[in-house]
């Protein structure tokens, strides 16, 4: 699987790139105002608005701190959420390096772990730099009904991950 890495905290995490429309630099936002924590607000793609989402506040419960290395990166999402249409939402992200090619289900893999709140946290592998957790994008905001009254752009198709910009990503795997 091809798959981008952030890390939050002091813990790793990837991003399948089939779920990723495209990588873009940290840009200004309209704050919510009201909502869950981790809904920033919204940002202007190209003329689409998008919901902008922290990760950071999402697996760690506190905001990111922006650097230079911070992205946000623009998901697919689909299923129960949106009423099994296709949206595209943005994620702000630490960091970001790759893409990589990780297998999540061979051999020394943890299946991760099912519980009531935790759909988004997939399988665990080891590699050279420690564990790396996968994230089920798509499920990183389900259980948030919160979600379903923000006015969320179609999605136009392209769910490839032909978007991703490698070039500004980290190529090491560790994250800037």
């Amino acid at each position: 699987m091809l798959v981008l890495l952030t890390t939050v905290g002091h813990r790793r995490f990837a991003l399948d790139c089939a779920d990723v429309v495209e990588v873009l630099p940290v840009v200004a936002h309209r704050p919510a105002g009201v909502g869950p924590a981790w809904l920033m607000g919204l940002i202007n793609v190209r003329g689409q608005l998008l919901p902008l989402v922290d990760l950071s506040v999402i697996v760690e419960g506190r905001a990111t701190t922006l650097r230079l290395a911070s992205r946000i990166v623009v998901l697919r999402l689909e299923g129960e959420l949106f009423d099994g249409a296709a949206t595209r939402v943005g994620l702000l992200v630490p960091d970001l390096a790759g893409p990589f090619e990780r297998s999540f289900t061979g051999e020394g893999a943890h299946p991760g772990f099912s519980f009531a709140g935790a759909s988004h946290l997939g399988p665990t592998v080891a590699d050279e730099h420690g564990m790396v957790q996968l994230l089920r994008c798509r499920r990183l905001l389900e259980g948030d009904a919160v979600l379903r009254e923000l006015p969320l752009s179609g999605v136009d198709g392209h769910g490839d991950g032909a978007g991703i910009d490698a070039g500004r990503a980290g190529r090491d795997g560790r994250g800037a």
